[in-house]
Formats: C-alpha cells, structure tokens, sequence
C-alpha cells in the first residue's frame, strides 16, 4: 500500500494506540525511539510474512515524522541493523540446508527476502526520496539486496556450494539428463541482481567457471569425436551442440553470458578444428566437392560463418581444388587434340562449383571471387583455350543447337560466355572465331542465323561494339550480297544455258582473307564470273572487286560409264576436272602450268581426288607422293550410291610451327599498344617510364600484356620518331607532334 499524500502541519504527538497525532508543536528523541520501535516491529512483522494486519499508512507517516525531524540516521540504522538481523537467521538456516536442497531454499528465501523489501521501500518511501539522496545511501531496497549477498550468498562456503550445483546441473544436462531449468533460472537471475549495480558477484560466483568449465568439457567432447568419426559426422554433432548451448543460454543464463559462452563454444568446437575439418584426407572437403556433398558443405559453411575467420579455409580449399581440376584438363593431350572436350569439360567444373557457391555458401561474394580467380587462373595457363573455345562455338552452331529449345540454345550460349569472360586473350578467341564464323557464312553451314546474331549480341554486351563490328559487317555483306545475287539472276533470265554462278561479295577488313594469286577458271567459270564482275562495276563505280578462287565451292555434273553424278567439290578441284574435258591423262607438272594452283593446295586437291575411298581420278604411281611426273588419269569406272557427291579434302600438316598466338594477332596487339601509348602520350607531353608503363597497363586491351613487350613497343615508336627520350634524363619521354 503506497502512500503519497504530504501531511499539512508539522506539529504533532503520540496517542495511547502508538499512532502521531499531529497537534503537538516538536519530537523529542525518547519520542522518536518509541516511533521507531513501533516501526520496527511493523518490520518484524513483515518479515515474518505476517503484514495483513498493519496500517501502512500510518506507518508511512511515522517514518515521514521520523525524517521531517531530523532523525533520519536513527530510522535507516535501524532499519538496516534489522534486516541483517532477519537475515543472519535465513544464512543459518541456507548454511545448514543439505546440497540437494540448498538451490531451492535460497532461492526461496531470496524472493521472499524481495517481497519483503519491497514492502519495506513502500513505508520508507520518502526516506529514500530526501535522506537517503542527501546522505548518498543506498535506497532502502537495494540495502536489502546488498546485504543479503553479504549475509546470505557469500557467507562461508555457500558460493561455493552454488556454483559447485549450477555447474553439475548444467554438466548433466549436456549429458543427456533433465534438470529443473525454472529453478536454475531464478537462482542464477539471483546472482545477477544481488549485488544491484553491476554482476560482479554473478561472474565471481558463477560465469567465469561456467565459461571454464564449458571449454574443458567441449575441449574434450570435440577431441574424442574427430578421432572416431567423420567430417560430416562431426559437424551434424557440432551444429546440434551450437543449437543446445543457444537454447540453454535463452532459458536460465543471463543475457551478458550469452556472446561469451557462444565465443567459447565456438572457439573449441569450430576455430580450432577449422583446418583439419577442411583438410581431412578422407571426408573433408576435397571428398565434399568430389562426391557433390552439398549439404555438408552447407552445414560447414553455416558453422564456420559464426567465426568468419575460418572460412577463408573453406574458401582456399575450393581454390585449389579447381585450380588442380583445371590444370588437370589443361594438361590433358586427349583434350587438347578434341577441343570440344577441353571446353565440355572446363563447363562441368564451372557449373560444379557454380553450384557449390549457390546452394553451399549462400552465394557469398568472397567465394564468387575465389571461383572466378580460380577458373580465370587455369583457362589462362595456355592460350589455345580461345582456341579451343571457338572451335566449341564452331561445333555447336553446325550441329550442337539443332532439335534443342529456345530456353537450351539460350544456356548452351549463355555457358559459352561465362568461359569467354575467364579468357585473358580474347583477341585470340575473336581471331578464331572470326575465321570460323567466316567459313559457316560462306558455306552456307550454320544451323541457325538468328543463333549466331545472339551469340555475337552477347559478345557484343561484353566487350562492346568494336569487338564484334567485323563480325556484324560479315553478316551485313552476306544479306547486301543475297540482294545482289538476286538481282543478278533476274537480269541473266533470259540465258539460260549460262553457267550459275553464286558471289559473295565481302568487304576488306571484315573477312579474314588472304591475298594468294588467282588460279585460271575453266572458261564456263570465267564468262559467269566476268559477267557478275560487269554487273557489280555498274551499280558500284571506283570499287575494285577481287575473286578469291582459293575459298570458292562448285558442282559440276560428271558423266561416267554407269551414269551421270553430280559433285560437290571446292573451286581448285573443279578447275582440275574441268581439264578431263580436253584429255584423259595429266602429269602433275602440266596440272599445275594449266590451272596456276600453288602447288602445295594442288598436290591436296589432286590426292583428294584420287584417295582410294574417292578414285574420281586414278593415280600413277599410287602412293601419297608426289612427282612433276605422277599423271592422273580420268576414272570412267567410277561408281556412287549417291546421285550428289561432295567430294571430302585431304588435310595436310602444316610446316609452319603452332604458336601459342597467332602472328596476326600478335601484330594488331602491336598496333593497339603503340595506338594507347600515343595516345596516352599525346593527352600528357611528358611522362616518365614507371608513369607511362602504368598508364598503358590500365587500358582494357582485351589480353594480358607484360611489361617487356610495352617496352619494345616504345623502343619501336622512339625509332619511328612517334616519341623520344629527354636529353638528360633518359627515364622521361616526350611527345613529338
């Protein structure tokens, strides 16, 4: 019952029942002791849970009597001096309580010892509003707490006694027993609140072993479980001890407890262990990412985030992993003699682990790097890999993309850019697939056109609109060129007994041609490519149009004993038939005078004709050499199943020595880089080395370039007069207008 009412007058005496009265004008001390008295059996009273029957509001006024005249430290003396007294008989009777019982007393009489205070602070109430604030007293309340910490917990061996039964309570129920979670809670939030200001007593008392015991106890659990189980094994164990130390720490530790036993936990069941989980031969993660252990690796990840630090671990093992899965199919010779596979291949580790980082690690923006820096680290140990990525492309969009759907074409596209943005030389990828894309167009060999516009729209968002204007022109060329071929035919109606010719007409710089000298066209092939080459000066004056015959195909009907066949065969192959007309015996000398063929393409051709599963043409003597004086005889015998037959060419080896990058490109990275240090130099004047090797390294050029071919680059334009040293410092160099 509390009271705020403020009395009017000040002058007051004592009734025959105890109780002020309040007409009589001062307070002598013996008055005092004797309202004192009758308080502090009012206090007696309430500690013996026996308050029903006081008037507290009369007690309130005699204690607002007591300090409103002076006689504040008699009344908080008393007070406190009765309070200790009531509670050196609860610490006999809590020292004397047996181990089993002794939570459960002192906890009872801890919160009975609180209701009593606060029924106390109710009558003291304005004591603690002006004495005890003017004395720099504790309040009344929490004197009481203090002095049952004094009395009470820290008397004797009771400490240890408590902490001695929280930590066994909470050792059995780590191992599997039940324990009174209410009863641990109340007596721990004791400990907390006891001593008022701070938890000091609560760590004396209780955290700090708590947290020692707990290291000791999972120190040893951890040690005896890795030796006998698995990784996998041991982080289920782990994950389902986090989650028991997390509940147990919500349901009767206190809040301050929680971070530090989770840190200690975590240090012996996690940090400790983190490298040898990772690294174990048998189960860790190279076993995890081998079998595609992906809920494991989860789990992992999920454990070894609460201590960031370890995943680095995590993060070094899949980085080694497939940089040693890379360098594996790198160095593969299967795979470097079928690109197809090297490219498949390199596919199926980049979704592997793509799938990892996804489903495992939450797509964490370190292991996405890791993985880029991994496969971008083996791609790039042998720049054949842009090779061997556009022959992937060439394969695929001959024959890979037919039968598929829209949402297939688009992700076996879309793989195909995932390994091109790894390529450090995509200069070398867009040679090659220059040259293949080249080779589809003209001989009309490409699956789908609207797949190749996608593919180069794609590359197009990568590297920008110069890398891929080449390629657009080459596909410009081919429909301005459709336009014309028909156009040309409608005009050549009228003669129909001409030879069908069909030109492409490309523009210099887009194709990647070769200037080789013409051979000599049978007369039927000249006359329709004369007549295309009058019909093209007219409607394009000043232009120069050149015949490639090297890059050409034709059909010719071929008349044999056992009938007519129709044969697909390239331009330098129908040049040679086109001679049997005339005779039916050839040397290889009088071939190549009559056609002008280079003879190295010539021997290809005429083998080709005269391999032994072809024989359009019988060879004398008959063997792959080749000698001015072999002849080569029209085979009349000849014979097909087939009406129309393409006549396959013979591959030869080349004597030219595979470079790691082809020498056209290796002249346009000249050029580009002499085009940025101009550039570079032209915008500063003056640079000196360390500046303008700096400046030119932080230019995208689409290929990794080191540091002594930047040199040569200016070593070459110094001669050229493009830039040259300063007089007397030879480390700067100046711009020359």
């Amino acid at each position: 019952f509390r009271v705020y009412g403020i009395v009017s007058r000040a002058t007051f005496a004592m009734t025959s029942k105890g109780f002020i009265n309040f007409n009589n004008a001062g307070l002598s001390t013996e008055q005092a002791d004797r309202i004192w008295m009758e308080l502090r059996k009012a206090i007696v009273q309430i500690q013996n849970l026996n308050a029903h029957e006081l008037r507290f509001e009369e007690l309130y006024r005699n204690s607002y009597t007591l300090v409103l005249h002076k006689h504040g430290d008699l009344l908080y003396t008393g007070v406190k001096q009765t309070v200790k007294e009531n509670l050196l008989k609860v610490s006999s009777v809590v020292s004397n309580t047996v181990n089993t019982q002794l939570l459960e007393v002192i906890v009872k009489n801890w919160e009975e010892h609180k209701l009593v205070m606060t029924m106390i602070q109710d009558i003291l109430m304005y004591m603690d509003k002006t004495y005890c604030l003017l004395k720099k007293k504790e309040p009344v309340y929490s004197m009481g707490l203090l002095q049952f910490k004094d009395h009470v917990i820290m008397e004797g061996q009771v400490p240890k006694r408590i902490k001695s039964l929280l930590l066994e309570a909470i050792h059995r129920e780590r191992t599997g027993h039940g324990v009174d979670r209410l009863l641990l809670k109340k007596c721990i939030s004791m400990l907390v609140d006891v001593n008022v200001r701070n938890t000091d007593v609560y760590r004396a008392v209780f955290e700090d072993d708590l947290l020692n015991t707990t290291a000791q106890f999972y120190q040893n659990e951890s040690q005896n479980f890795m030796a006998e189980n698995t990784v996998s094994d041991y982080l289920k164990k782990i994950e389902r001890r986090i989650t028991e130390e997390e509940t147990r720490a919500g349901a009767y530790l206190d809040k301050t407890t929680h971070p530090k036993l989770r840190d200690v936990v975590q240090r012996e069941l996690i940090t400790k262990y983190a490298r040898q989980l990772v690294e174990n031969k048998s189960t860790g993660c190279v076993h995890m990412f081998a079998h595609d252990k992906v809920e494991d690796l989860r789990r992992m990840f999920r454990l070894f985030s609460r201590v960031p630090s370890t995943l680095e671990h995590i993060r070094n093992s899949m980085s080694c992993t497939v940089k040693e899965s890379g360098t594996a199919i790198v160095k593969d010779t299967e795979n470097q003699k079928h690109p197809k596979f090297f490219v498949k291949k390199v596919l199926d580790v980049r979704k592997k682990f793509d799938t990892f980082v996804k489903k495992a690690f939450n797509e964490d923006r370190s292991f996405t790097r890791d993985l880029k820096e991994s496969l971008e680290y083996f791609i790039n140990l042998d720049s054949r890999a842009a090779r061997y990525l556009s022959h992937y492309v060439d394969d695929m969009m001959r024959k890979g993309l037919k039968g598929k759907s829209a949402e297939e074409r688009d992700r076996l596209l879309q793989d195909v850019i995932s390994i091109f943005r790894y390529l450090s030389d995509k200069d070398v990828f867009e040679d090659f697939y220059k040259k293949h894309l080249a080779s589809r167009l003209l001989t009309d060999n490409s699956g789908d056109r609207e797949d190749e516009k996608t593919m180069i729209s794609m590359l197009k968002a990568e590297c920008g609109h110069q890398f891929t204007s080449r390629l657009e022109g080459m596909f410009n060329d081919i429909k301005i060129s459709t336009d014309m071929m028909s156009d040309f035919r409608n005009q050549r109606r009228e003669n129909a007994n001409d030879t069908d010719i069909n030109v492409t007409v490309l523009t210099t710089g887009f194709w990647p041609l070769h200037n080789t000298e013409n051979c000599n066209l049978p007369v039927e092939a000249r006359t329709a490519a004369d007549a295309f080459g009058a019909f093209y000066k007219s409607r394009n004056s000043g232009r120069r149009l050149t015949f490639q015959t090297h890059s050409g195909t034709a059909e010719i009907l071929c008349h044999f004993k056992r009938g007519k066949k129709l044969l697909a065969v390239h331009t330098y192959q129908m040049c040679i038939l086109m001679l049997f007309n005339r005779a039916e015996r050839y040397t290889f000398a009088q071939i190549q005078k009559l056609t002008n063929i280079p003879e190295k393409e010539l021997g290809r051709h005429c083998l080709s004709l005269a391999h032994p599963k072809v024989k359009v043409l019988r060879k004398h003597p008959n063997s792959k050499k080749l000698g001015p004086d072999h002849t080569f005889t029209w085979n009349d015998d000849y014979t097909s199943n087939l009406y129309r037959v393409k006549i396959p060419l013979m591959s030869i080896k080349s004597d030219i020595k595979e470079t790691k990058v082809p020498p056209t490109v290796e002249e346009e990275r000249k050029n580009r880089v002499e085009v940025v240090i101009v550039r570079v130099m032209k915008t500063r004047k003056t640079l000196d080395h360390n500046s303008l090797m700096s400046e030119v390294m932080k230019q995208s050029l689409r290929f990794s370039v080191k540091p002594i071919f930047i040199k040569k680059r200016i070593e070459s334009l110094i001669e050229r007069e493009y830039i040259m040293r300063d007089k007397s410092n030879r480390g700067v160099y100046h711009y020359l207008a």
